[in-house]
């Protein structure tokens, strides 16, 4: 059996003709005759009747015919993605990155198309909360590359692309809105909303406040930035987080904190021991030959805060 005599089968199965068939797969009907006849003998039994000038499925043809349909559909579908993955002109990349990062990517998408005209490349990003969500997904393959800190695996390649600023995020009206910059002692007591333990900066914030004896008082944890957002906006207490890229929330003051807190060092990364399509390895030497494109972001809406 070989998949000649599939397609065969099923052009005849469903023309109901041998000619027909024939000038559809532009081959003889001797040709297509001597196919299904092999076939059927292969399988010992008869897929065809004839009645009048067509002809009929039997019994074993109407029970073969489902498979053998599903069959080539799949064999096609995998053909088509096969060549979809392996063209860097089409082709899918898959990112993620943290949701802080949210308005940077369409940016650099748009940016990316614009400057390279690869208009049918589709590019999808997605949010995942944590360090170890985006570290799992790139070294599982289930993503192409990632924007987050750097990965330390020696299976990750990486490029830098810029900082992301911490800030202190406070309600409009609150005490410290006053102020230009804060001083993170003026947090000791505070109501704080804290991103929760798997998330890379509460490590941080955690350690910097053991250190200069602050104790906030945490009245909530979440891995979600935006609920963060909400919550500061809410009067619900302050929070330690990466500059938001679409400024200050509704309702929410931005403030630079006089004390050092280390900015996030951003890289776009991939996993080097896996096959990278080739939609993807360009999009990875363009963010490459850019520089350090965050940075560049950054500075062309006016987002650094300090």
């Amino acid at each position: 059996m070989n998949l000649r005599q599939l397609y065969y089968f099923k052009a005849i199965a469903e023309l109901e003709h041998y000619t027909r068939a024939a000038e559809k797969l532009y081959v003889s009907q001797s040709s297509l005759s001597h196919a299904i006849q092999e076939l059927e003998d292969e399988l010992n039994v008869e897929f065809f009747v004839k009645r009048g000038r067509n002809v009929e499925l039997t019994k074993y043809g109407q029970l073969f015919l489902p498979y053998v349909q599903k069959t080539l559909e799949t064999l096609e579908t995998g053909i088509a993605t096969l060549t979809d993955y392996i063209n860097p002109n089409t082709g899918t990349v898959v990112m993620a990155g943290f949701p802080s990062l949210a308005q940077f990517a369409p940016d650099i998408i748009v940016r990316y198309v614009s400057e390279t005209n690869r208009v049918d490349v589709r590019l999808q990003f997605n949010q995942e909360a944590t360090y170890n969500q985006l570290r799992d997904q790139l070294l599982s393959g289930q993503v192409d590359l990632i924007f987050a800190t750097e990965v330390e695996d020696p299976r990750v390649g990486s490029s830098y692309i810029g900082e992301h600023q911490i800030v202190l995020l406070v309600p409009q009206g609150h005490r410290l809105a006053q102020y230009d910059q804060v001083d993170l002692r003026e947090l000791d007591g505070e109501n704080f909303i804290s991103f929760d333990t798997n998330c890379q900066l509460r490590g941080v914030t955690d350690r910097i406040f053991k250190e200069m004896g602050i104790q906030p008082n945490i009245t909530m944890e979440t891995a979600q930035d935006l609920i963060i957002h909400g919550l500061v906006a809410s009067n619900h207490g302050v929070s330690i987080i990466p500059s938001p890229l679409g400024g200050a929330p509704y309702n929410t003051k931005i403030l630079p904190i006089g004390n050092h807190i280390p900015p996030r060092r951003l890289y776009l990364q991939w996993n080097k021991d896996q096959y990278l399509p080739p939609a993807a390895e360009y999009f990875r030497d363009f963010v490459i030959r850019s520089g350090e494109i965050f940075t560049q972001f950054m500075e062309k809406n006016g987002l650094n805060p300090y």
